[in-house]
């Protein structure tokens, strides 16, 4: 059972949450428990202190919050980060943290039209990307059928992740992106039907 003095160091460390979730529920706690707690609050400034601080963050975290909804709102091809700065302010935080919050929203939003845009650019790397995996995973598709003869469901999962994830690594774009999703079940059709052919061919060498 730890001391006093070691329950006093132990509390020290705990985050203000912790503290008042221990205080709130001291009636379990021993006697050493709970004079620690009371020493522990008390260099932290009391426990009215310890509330305060605590509705001070959730008032800043609720603030940042509502900050980052109104930024997405605002977010358009026909926006930019500087435009929308000028229509989001706040009255509890600083003019520079809007503005890093505004600018990380607005640099998500860029990231996700440049992921989900489709150009010839994208056609062409995802028909190079699919039948790259479309031969990668034909050959992994016909050798494990040619020394198994079985389909097991974990490899046809295998399968597919693996020609997703060619398909990805190719084009540099993911799955929120249409061309990549058609590539890779495409390339997955194509590789279970090349493994197929191998597999007929070469016949079952277990």
């Amino acid at each position: 059972m730890l001391s006093k003095e070691e329950l006093i160091t132990k509390y020290q460390q705990y985050s203000d949450n912790e503290l008042l979730e221990v205080y709130s529920n001291r009636d379990g706690y021993s006697k050493d428990a709970n004079e620690a707690i009371d020493i522990v609050l008390e260099s932290k400034g009391g426990l009215d202190a310890i509330k305060k601080n605590l509705l001070e963050k959730k008032v800043i975290s609720d603030e940042i919050n509502r900050i980052k909804r109104e930024t997405e709102k605002l977010c358009s091809k026909e926006t930019n980060a500087e435009f929308i700065k000028s229509l989001v302010s706040s009255s509890i935080l600083p003019k520079e943290k809007v503005s890093e919050i505004v600018d990380s929203k607005y640099s998500e939003f860029e990231a996700h039209l440049k992921d989900t845009k489709i150009d010839s650019k994208t056609i062409v790397k995802a028909a190079v990307g699919g039948t790259i995996a479309s031969l990668v995973g034909g050959a992994f598709w016909g050798l494990q059928l040619i020394y198994s003869n079985r389909i097991f469901i974990i490899l046809v999962v295998g399968l597919a992740l693996l020609c997703y994830g060619i398909v990805k690594l190719v084009v540099k774009k993911s799955k929120e992106n249409k061309v990549v999703v058609i590539a890779s079940l495409i390339s997955f059709m194509l590789a279970i039907l090349l493994g197929t052919l191998i597999f007929q061919i070469v016949g079952y060498q277990g």
